[in-house]
């Protein structure tokens, strides 16, 4: 009765989100009709003018986003950019800040399930069970358990009551997973990053029975539980329950997400950039025809890049979020105030990169992220992010990019059947302390540590051919002996995050953490040396040289 009560109340909050989904609706278009005056709007707000420059990141950028945060005389959290540099910026945010982020995330939420027609609408996140220095663990982060009526719309929000910490702390995080979504059974998934969705159903897979076994505890000794646990699986109840428990408890195999969580219909994560690997992943366990994947829009941990729009089953992704000016420069060209574009001056087909200035302290802040402009949506581009701009790397002149890694990365796997889909291929820099000549590492990551197949020479050799077909400079720079030969190093993705990003991502690296084809630091500068790198047979490593240039950052 506790199931079927809950679900009438899930119900009823589903058809208030619907009807909010409209007045949000019209107030999207709105401000989609009134872009062009609002944009002129916040150039004189911010006292933007032709001379005003085009900035990256600095300690400059940092103080003044601090200056604009502690203006405001409130509280201030500090959240650091995700592993992807060696060097995370750190970015304030206070309360009003964050609640504005959050209010984004239910505006999208709401009209998409009002476009799309999304019938449960009750919501679990895939988010850090640990808080961390992220923006996406800030979002979460909560010091008490929620009302009531909160956790039947987003059962996720139970974790931060102090019993399921206890029992991730016993069981894992798997585990404690699979037993809400048993128990909630939502209609949504979300994960920021869809590495974390791909990790969780490989963990099901790969080891059934361990993860199962809160599951089966619960269902076969229920008395052992603490009753703070019973209180928390009857907010959690749905119609059903009981009977997926048992399921799930019973078998020894793993089990599909549509046994033990049947009303999932829909998951949303980001697709963007260099995430390909794990989305086909995902695609075996959460098959097109039975799931739809939505689209996250763009955010960096500075700004809010793009909104989303839908058309229909079509999703867009607007400049549109609320006090961000937007201007753009065409890839190629340089970071000067006379190649800025306005919104409605992009070319279809053409790739920019972004440049913001908002009410947080941002002027003219060129955010290095590429965007194609695929077309627009009532005079405002429809941006889908492509990468980040200039990732390259050069210890000689061969001036590698990610772009091009990208496209030997491609061709080594329709080459070497070996490689796995889920396995993550990126480049590092090495320069080991000795040693005359440089090299790259292939830095080949997996899903778990320990899991290894041969034929590291062989990539290691294709991966070397691969890049000097795409880069004449490093085919020369190899000929010549001022390069060495790539190195293939083997470890697991967390392993990886950790060695980038440092220990404060071990606890949820998979959700903030973006894994790229090319890092512009050397492997010596991120940590100790990794003991399982390997020379390929046959490379000579102190090959002589000519001049070896010093390492130069573009």
């Amino acid at each position: 009765m506790r199931g079927l009560i809950n679900d009438v109340l899930r119900s009823l909050i589903g058809a208030g989100i619907l009807a909010l989904s409209l007045p949000l609706t019209i107030l999207h278009r709105t401000k989609i009709k009134m872009a062009r005056m609002r944009h002129r709007r916040l150039q004189r707000r911010y006292g933007l003018t032709s001379d005003t420059p085009v900035l990256g990141w600095s300690l400059a950028t940092e103080r003044s986003l601090y200056e604009y945060a502690t203006s405001t005389g409130r509280a201030l959290s500090v959240t650091l950019t995700s592993g992807s540099s060696a060097s995370p910026k750190r970015v304030p945010y206070t309360a009003r800040r964050l609640r504005a982020v959050k209010l984004a995330y239910v505006d999208m939420f709401a009209r998409a399930c009002g476009a799309l027609r999304i019938r449960r609408t009750s919501l679990y996140v895939f988010g850090s069970l640990t808080a961390d220095h992220s923006l996406s663990s800030l979002l979460l982060n909560e010091h008490r358990l929620p009302p009531y009526l909160s956790t039947l719309q987003a059962p996720y929000r139970v974790q931060r009551d102090p019993s399921m910490p206890a029992l991730a702390s016993t069981y894992g995080s798997t585990a404690l997973r699979l037993w809400i979504l048993t128990i909630a059974n939502p209609g949504v998934l979300y994960s920021t990053n869809p590495s974390t969705l791909s990790t969780f159903f490989d963990d099901l897979a790969s080891d059934w029975m361990r993860h199962s076994r809160l599951v089966r505890d619960f269902h076969e000794k229920p008395e052992a539980f603490d009753p703070a646990v019973h209180a928390i699986a009857r907010r959690l109840d749905s119609r059903g329950a009981i009977d997926r428990l048992a399921r799930v408890a019973a078998s020894s195999t793993s089990l599909p997400l549509l046994v033990f969580a049947p009303a999932v219909e829909t998951y949303l994560c980001w697709t963007g950039g260099y995430v390909q690997p794990f989305l086909d992943r995902l695609a075996i366990y959460l098959p097109p025809d039975r799931y739809r994947r939505i689209p996250m829009y763009s955010m960096s941990t500075e700004v809010m890049e793009t909104v989303t729009h839908f058309g229909g089953s079509d999703s867009a992704f607007l400049p549109l979020s609320s006090g961000v000016c937007y201007e753009f420069i065409e890839e190629g060209t340089e970071d000067s105030p006379e190649n800025l574009r306005t919104a409605d001056e992009l070319q279809v087909g053409t790739n920019y990169t972004m440049v913001v200035s908002d009410r947080h302290g941002l002027r003219r802040y060129q955010t290095g992220d590429v965007f194609l402009c695929r077309g627009f949506v009532k005079g405002l581009p429809d941006l889908e992010f492509r990468r980040r701009r200039d990732v390259e790397y050069s210890f000689t002149g061969e001036k590698l990019t990610a772009q091009q890694l990208s496209v030997a990365f491609q061709r080594l796997r329709n080459e070497v059947p070996e490689l796995r889909p889920d396995d993550f291929l990126t480049c590092v820099p090495s320069r080991p302390p000795g040693e005359p000549v440089p090299h790259y590492k292939l830095i080949v990551t997996r899903r778990l540590e320990g899991e290894r197949v041969g034929g590291d020479a062989e990539i290691a050799r294709r991966c070397d051919r691969l890049l000097s077909e795409v880069n004449c400079e490093y085919k020369a720079k190899r000929e010549t002996g001022r390069l060495a030969a790539i190195r293939v190093v083997r470890m697991s993705w967390a392993t990886f995050a950790e060695r980038v990003a440092g220990p404060r991502n071990e606890a949820g690296w998979e959700n903030q953490f973006k894994f790229l084809p090319l890092l512009r630091h050397t492997w010596e500068s991120l940590g100790p040396r990794e003991s399982s790198e390997r020379q390929p047979s046959g490379a000579n490593a102190h090959e002589p040289t000519d001049a070896l240039g010093e390492p130069s950052r573009t």
